[in-house]
């Protein structure tokens, strides 16, 4: 396949990387609600906030990267509904990749829990406020699923250019 028809290391790198740490991210989050208040929970709440804002930064290196340089074309023969699909699918993972570890550190700043990056203290925006917490929770919890969903309609898109065979669209983000 032509280099123009794949996208570049680095994108593909990116994206890979994000992908393993959304897993990981949803992993962490719906597991840990259910552990005991204790240090355990408070580890656990800890790295999957770092991990979260380790996958917020490198959204945003995601987003320079992709202001630099433009995807490559979809295939010839894709029908331009799917693409329209396609491109609508990847603006709702940017939307998604902001808002749910945005809604998650406004939360933290409202429980009255400080939030810091794999010990580094971030600042603190906000105060110990019940409701404004459960606010923030809330839309974390609805921005997870909404993304889970995202995911799932991915994969699916993924799973039916596969066996269809569409060799050119499977091959575009596949990291060997």
């Amino acid at each position: 396949m032509p280099t123009e028809q794949r996208y570049s290391a680095f994108a593909i790198a990116l994206h890979w990387t994000m992908a393993l740490l959304v897993v990981a991210l949803f992993a962490l989050g719906w597991n840990m609600v259910e552990l005991p208040q204790g240090p355990q929970r408070s580890t656990w709440f800890a790295l999957h906030k770092s991990l979260g804002l380790t996958l917020l930064a490198l959204l945003g290196v995601r987003v320079w990267w992709r202001l630099r340089h433009a995807p490559p074309p979809f295939p010839d023969h894709l029908p331009r509904v799917q693409a329209g699909i396609a491109r609508l699918v990847h603006l709702m993972f940017y939307v998604l990749l902001v808002a749910q570890p945005v809604s998650g550190y406004l939360s933290s700043s409202f429980s009255g829990y400080r939030t810091a990056w794999f010990g580094l203290p971030l600042p603190h925006w906000g105060w110990r406020d019940a409701p404004l917490n459960e606010f923030f929770t809330e839309i974390h919890v609805l921005c997870s699923i909404a993304l889970g969903v995202l995911v799932a309609a991915h994969v699916l898109g993924f799973l039916s250019h596969l066996i269809q065979g569409d060799d050119a669209m499977v091959r575009r983000m596949r990291p060997w």
